[in-house]
């Protein structure tokens, strides 16, 4: 009997925004406890879709939950579902954040802003840290 890849549940994270992709496969998040970064320009949307892959032997079973974050305070609720994902199967979610009408009324329009991304399962916790640029002149 021959495994060909791993056994286990594993996630990637695809980020779509200003004509650019990125992927945040398993061993990124291995890499870094504080999350991974981004950035885009204000008033574009980002794309993002999450997978999850299921390569063991049995149905998976989690709840799904995912927000937008500003520092400690919750934004806004994208995702919440549970999930069963039948052995070797897997599993997407995809949202669209719009940045045109995220930003916090209390920082300036001249003033880039960043969010958090945060996607919850199963005791698992993957943040993307969002840098939005602003595109006003700072006015002097």
């Amino acid at each position: 009997f021959v495994f060909d890849g791993y056994m286990g549940v594993y996630d990637t994270v695809t980020v779509t925004t200003q004509e650019r992709d990125e992927v945040m496969e398993p061993d990124d998040w291995a890499r870094d406890d504080f999350g991974y970064f981004t950035w885009t320009e204000e008033g574009q949307d980002i794309y993002f879709s999450y997978e999850i892959d299921n390569r063991l032997f049995s149905t998976y079973s989690a709840d799904v939950e995912v927000a937008i974050w500003f520092g400690e305070t919750k934004h806004s609720d994208l995702v919440s579902q549970a999930v069963a994902i039948p052995s070797f199967d897997k599993e997407e979610f995809s949202w669209t954040i719009d940045t045109g009408v995220l930003r916090p009324d209390d920082i300036p329009e001249t003033q880039d802003y960043e969010f958090s991304v945060i996607i919850k399962r199963d005791g698992v916790e993957r943040r993307i840290i969002v840098h939005v640029s602003s595109l006003r002149p700072v006015e002097f």
